[in-house]
């Protein structure tokens, strides 16, 4: 029987790919949106900027960039260690397009089952290499993990195809997969990933979100699927996203990684939805992959947590590095 050996939840920006000398680029994007969501509301920049002053302005200097950076790196480096040390024949991975492929509709979750992926140019080098290169799916356990779906009441989207990917100019002859699945390929997996499946919930587009509750359910039956799974091989499950952003809130980062540490999905699940919005609902993702390894009885390890600034009203991201690794 199939085994689950190992969780990750590893953050995507494009800041992670990003020179500290470039970080500041992305404040112009912040302070040209009119829905940056915080404490359960959205503010247009000026509006945050009233509410928060300049606070953060002292996260600005070249030397705190370039520190938290490095540290960022660090972590990335030390995430990718843990992939290669868990040594997992098949791969779960829990990300969200970003109307990189769905433009015109937008199913609630759906699963690829289709036989390979594509990345590469002109994906950015955060991303992807330098060059087209193409993996290996798993469509028998995707089909598998369908039928286990329907069964248990969950209404999906099979994906049998990738949708071109609009986000590429120019656009390639070959359909580059959205940017949650492309950075783990890349910054985790070495471009070699396993045999794998990709599973694509949409966080960020009301109304077809599925609630906390919802991805807690989902994270249940994944695991209970996977177990069932006649395969003699490991499992690891992927979530690509997350922590708090484009607004950062270090105070509800810390909390959330506390219930996830605890297990606590009741604590989870009580937090106001409109907290789970923007980037920062990418923390369902995380959820599942906390609820599929949880009777392994793994200890969540923080490898750390990094706020990355790019505005003195506190705009940017909150990245969080934790992996499960469940004893053998």
């Amino acid at each position: 029987m199939a085994k689950i050996v190992f969780g990750m939840a590893v953050p995507h920006s494009g800041m992670l790919g990003q020179a500290p000398e470039d970080w500041l680029i992305n404040g112009e994007r912040d302070r040209n949106n009119p829905e940056l969501w915080f404490q359960n509301r959205t503010w247009t920049y000026p509006e945050l900027e009233a509410h928060r002053g300049a606070a953060f302005e002292k996260y600005l200097t070249m030397e705190e960039r370039t520190a938290r950076a490095k540290r960022c790196r660090a972590a990335l480096d030390e995430m990718a260690a843990a992939y290669r040390r868990a040594n997992v024949d098949v791969a779960i991975i829990l990300g969200k397009d970003q109307k990189e492929i769905f433009t015109d509709h937008s199913p609630s979750i759906a699963i690829y089952s289709g036989k390979e992926v594509h990345n590469g140019p002109p994906q950015r080098a955060v991303y992807a290499p330098d060059h087209h290169v193409t993996h290996p799916c798993h469509p028998e356990l995707a089909t598998y993990l369908i039928n286990r779906f329907q069964r248990e009441d969950f209404d999906l989207t099979d994906l049998f195809a990738w949708p071109d990917n609009v986000w590429m100019k120019p656009l390639p002859e070959y359909p580059v997969v959205p940017h949650a699945y492309s950075f783990v390929y890349h910054q985790i997996m070495g471009d070699n990933p396993p045999p794998h499946v990709p599973v694509i919930m949409n966080c960020f587009y009301p109304p077809t979100q599925p609630s906390m509750s919802r991805c807690i359910e989902f994270g249940r039956v994944l695991r209970d699927a996977i177990t069932e799974w006649p395969e003699d091989v490991r499992v690891g499950i992927f979530a690509s996203g997350g922590l708090s952003h484009f607004v950062n809130d270090e105070e509800f980062d810390h909390r959330i990684m506390k219930m996830l540490a605890a297990y606590d999905y009741e604590g989870l699940a009580a937090v106001d939805d409109r907290s789970y919005q923007s980037g920062t609902s990418e923390i369902k993702l995380y959820v599942s992959v906390m609820k599929a390894l949880e009777e392994t009885r793994a200890q969540m390890t923080v490898v750390d947590y990094v706020p990355c600034w790019r505005t003195a009203a506190g705009t940017g991201e909150g990245m969080g590095f934790m992996y499960w690794n469940a004893a053998d």
